[in-house]
């Protein structure tokens, strides 16, 4: 009987590796590292030839999936993102967004993700032009019905930093009428939460605020805006008590987000 170490071991020798790999509609993988791309095609060097002597093209439409492991950037982007470095998030995920571009629809791309993540550091550096341009490319490529919404969510929260917040409210309508995801209904609260807020009608945007944490507590990442919408709500008609609470709340429990650096600024805490 084999010892339990030789069975492991034989067993992650048999496990594939993590591969950057195109796979062509003849079942053909080409790795990343073999090929360049150039004027719409992967082209590759044959063996034993000088650069550029002898070389194969393949059109990028011949590839019909990737084989692609998540790039860290895109985790290090949203971590710059959401501690308020929305330039440096933008610089992390660009390069992505580009390996991917000739690719936003192909199974295994990675551009939608790139992409979202890139249209959302956009505006939250008010580069509103760029953001929504971002948000519509999102939105034409159509990869995944949440990629779009994603992207309907960014045009939504452009027309709300346009002072159009009737037009924001109608297209959150729009987005929500069909399934979602807890990620993109969570977003479309906090959203909501904004418009109602911009209205002063703090009652109303308090109760979306708090539908984050009580309904997709799953989603920390989202938690932070929802903490400080809800102590600007408190503050705003006038319950300094609970509005400290949520400052404080806000700034223990996420001290590295954005929205901690704001409550601090905004509570003198």
């Amino acid at each position: 009987m084999k010892s339990f170490a030789c069975i492991v071991l034989a067993l992650a020798c048999a496990a594939p590796l993590s591969a950057q790999r195109y796979i062509l509609k003849d079942g053909r993988a080409l790795n990343q590292s073999d090929v360049v791309l150039k004027n719409g095609t992967l082209v590759k060097a044959l063996a034993g030839s000088t650069e550029g002597s002898a070389e194969v093209s393949y059109p990028i439409a011949q590839v019909t999936r990737l084989d692609w492991p998540e790039p860290a950037e895109i985790e290090a982007a949203v971590t710059l993102l959401a501690s308020g470095k929305a330039a440096e998030a933008q610089g992390k995920i660009t390069p992505i967004y580009t390996l991917f571009a000739p690719f936003p629809s192909v199974p295994g791309s990675w551009w939608s993700d790139a992409a979202v993540v890139r249209a959302r550091a956009l505006l939250v550096q008010k580069k509103i032009t760029e953001a929504e341009s971002a948000a519509r490319e999102i939105i034409s490529a159509g990869a995944d019905p949440d990629d779009v919404k994603a992207g309907q969510l960014i045009l939504a929260e452009v027309q709300l930093k346009l002072n159009k917040p009737d037009i924001a409210d109608a297209m959150l309508d729009s987005i929500l009428q069909k399934h979602s995801s807890a990620e993109i209904e969570a977003r479309a609260f906090l959203l909501r939460g904004d418009i109602a807020f911009e209205n002063k009608a703090f009652d109303k945007a308090l109760e979306f605020y708090l539908q984050v944490p009580v309904f997709y507590g799953s989603h920390t990442e989202l938690i932070p805006a929802a903490l400080l919408g809800s102590a600007r709500c408190y503050k705003g008609y006038g319950d300094n008590g609970h509005a400290e609470r949520a400052y404080l709340e806000l700034i223990n429990t996420f001290p590295e987000s954005a929205e901690a650096t704001a409550a601090k600024a905004e509570s003198n805490l």
